[in-house]
């Protein structure tokens, strides 16, 4: 069994010195809000390829032109049918009615399942050392590590920088941790908030982190038939956010996150797998009965990436 305590001992004298970001990130910047139309008016003027809508990527033909144009660069999809009855079973264990009955409150099904979905793939144990990136304030690090016995750890930027008892604040891309810190680690609906090169940097530093034989889970993985961005621009748009220079952006009323990427899979090839392919293998998932669980669901697609 690894010991939290022998843990933190040893990050104190190998752990990795944060890097300062070239400009900080803020998520919610304290500016002030601008019309939703006024916003997508905006993107406009920009010159940019402007869609007033939210991406439609749980469309059934959409997604069968994305499973279409993964075999084209190389990305093959695994067709992966959800246990229903063993996901309720990890509901129930998990206590999320009991412990944690407001979180997510209206979108409980679609987190729930994120979770479920790492989980049944790492196939956690007691060795592991599991950190849940883009953490803030998920369950997921007490649920898994209850259920398992690893030790577990939440990561956020939005925590007080450096290491607090089982937080690790800062940037994702360059963790106050040492080399091979780490044998899981999941991303449950954040990749896409990565904003600029901080998905291919993230990957770079998974690679210096994860163990040998390590896993790193994303769920969902947000593809679509073409490079895209989702965003809120009553939010965005105050905030400057800068966004792919290629990418259509779709415009989401209400939607309120400032930044949600949609890969091409020719885009994830070149963001995410080209930098790190000599490091990890990637696996790819299509999740053919998701909405069969609840039809709110909008998780369509899963990928692991093991460090070799």
């Amino acid at each position: 069994m690894i010991s939290l305590k022998g843990l933190l001992n040893s990050i104190q004298s190998l752990r990795k010195q944060p890097e300062e970001s070239p400009t900080p990130y803020i998520y919610r910047p304290h500016v002030p809000k601008v019309d939703f139309t006024a916003g997508v008016e905006h993107l406009k003027r920009s010159g940019r390829s402007v869609v007033d809508q939210a991406v439609g990527n749980t469309d059934p033909a959409v997604v069968e032109t994305v499973i279409k144009l993964g075999e084209q660069v190389g990305i093959h999809f695994e067709e992966l049918s959800i246990d229903i009855d063993h996901y309720k079973q990890y509901f129930d264990q998990a206590e999320y009615a009991k412990r944690y009955p407001e979180y997510y409150r209206g979108n409980q099904p679609e987190k729930t399942l994120e979770h479920y979905i790492c989980y049944s793939l790492f196939g956690l144990g007691s060795d592991d050392v599991f950190v849940d990136l883009a953490s803030e304030h998920s369950p997921v690090p007490e649920i898994f590590g209850r259920l398992s016995g690893a030790v577990s750890y939440s990561q956020d930027i939005m925590y007080p920088a450096g290491i607090n008892g089982n937080q690790i604040g800062g940037d994702a891309c360059s963790m106050p941790i040492p080399d091979g810190f780490a044998t899981k680690a999941a991303l449950t609906c954040s990749l896409e908030h990565f904003e600029q090169d901080a998905d291919t940097r993230l990957f770079q530093e998974l690679a210096r982190v994860l163990k040998p034989g390590g896993m790193v889970c994303v769920v969902p993985f947000y593809v679509f038939d073409r490079e895209a961005v989702q965003t809120d621009p009553t939010i965005s748009v105050p905030a400057k956010v800068p966004f792919d220079p290629n990418a259509t952006i779709y415009c989401a009323s209400g939607w309120g996150n400032r930044h949600g990427r949609f890969y091409s899979p020719e885009t994830f090839v070149q963001r995410i797998i080209r930098p790190v392919q000599d490091q990890f293998q990637f696996r790819f998932f299509y999740l053919s009965n998701a909405s069969e669980i609840d039809p709110s669901i909008y998780a369509r697609f899963a990928f692991t990436a093991t460090r070799l």
